[in-house]
């Protein structure tokens, strides 16, 4: 087996590719490191690649694909792959994979993290020690998290991983997911609810669903309003699932008591941003997912797909089953 594979972008999280080049290498594939940031770079570097890899972007859309009639394969460095058009690609019989079990047990952790550090208020105190104070809590401002409702706005991996941990310290939990069945939810220990139970009913509302057309903006005013005023949001997957105006205007006049977000509409989170000076707001630079471990599991599994797929021709891990039908052969030779 011999085969091409294409970094289009630099990360400077992932460099150097030590791992990568000598697990390929052993299959018979090269990988060349790209520094692409145009699609007219993309096109003209990667003309003999059978697979492209790619951490953020640019976009990969259907003008690319049709330019490199000898890639095969695109695969995303995490979860999510919406920098990748899955239509544009499907038609031209190219598979898309993801990474579908990066970070599952990080992310969780790290909602976690927040919800703990919200409903503690250890940013706060942190804060006001740091700058000589020493408060007071507001009576009934703090709750003991044991027999509180956590929801979760989706339930796949990362939403159950975050179920076991939070019904470890005593919290009932809630979710709901479009695709979960009854068993599912019974199996997870988590009691299906709708959108609007799940907002009503959460101390806690942690969001878990990819962003697609479905669900972009399905946390707004209007979720919102549904709230108890002391719960709190936390967003670890996408930042466009939530509209951002609207939590910023709930989180200002207390329809909610606070959120703990790691991704938002526009990354990086623009230094202008009201989110940043909201003082019931907990934010971080997009880092739920990162450990040590995450990263050995990350790069592996970057491998394991690619050499899969050179190997048999299919990928657990391919986002668009429909392809398989129509897949474009391989270039002789490459």
């Amino acid at each position: 087996m011999s085969g091409r594979v294409f970094q289009v972008d630099d990360s400077h999280f992932l460099t150097p590719y030590v791992y990568e080049t000598e697990r390929l290498s052993e299959a018979g594939i090269s990988l060349e490191e790209g520094f692409c940031k145009t699609p007219e770079e993309v096109i003209a570097r990667a003309a003999d690649a059978d697979v492209l890899w790619l951490s953020w972007k640019p976009q990969i859309d259907g003008a690319i694909l049709e330019a490199l009639p000898k890639v095969r394969l695109v695969i995303r460095w995490g979860i999510g792959f919406e920098q990748i058009d899955l239509n544009a690609a499907t038609e031209l019989g190219i598979a898309v994979a993801n990474a579908p079990t990066y970070g599952t047990e990080d992310v969780a952790e790290h909602a976690l993290a927040l919800l703990l550090a919200l409903e503690r208020r250890i940013v706060q105190f942190d804060d006001d020690m740091r700058s000589g104070g020493w408060s007071t809590p507001e009576a009934g401002s703090i709750h003991r998290l044991r027999g509180r409702t956590l929801g979760l706005l989706g339930v796949g991996r990362i939403g159950a991983a975050l179920a076991e941990r939070a019904r470890g310290i005593g919290l009932n939990v809630i979710g709901y997911d479009a695709y979960r069945t009854d068993d599912d939810f019974a199996e997870l220990g988590v009691e299906k609810v709708t959108v609007d139970q799940l907002a009503e009913r959460s101390n806690y509302v942690s969001v878990h669903v990819p962003h697609t057309q479905e669900t972009n903006a399905m946390v707004n005013a209007d979720f919102f309003k549904k709230m108890k005023d002391d719960a709190y949001l936390i967003n670890t997957s996408r930042g466009k699932v939530i509209h951002e105006p609207d939590l910023v205007a709930a989180l200002k006049a207390g329809t909610i008591a606070g959120a703990g977000l790691d991704v938002y509409e526009t990354e990086p989170l623009p230094g202008d941003s009201p989110l940043r000076a909201l003082p019931n707001v907990i934010i971080t630079p997009h880092y739920a997912g990162y450990s040590t471990e995450a990263w050995a599991d990350l790069r592996e599994e970057m491998c394991r797909t690619t050499i899969d797929f050179l190997e048999t021709g299919w990928a657990t891990t391919i986002v668009n089953p429909a392809v398989r039908k129509r897949l474009r052969s391989a270039v002789p030779g490459s």
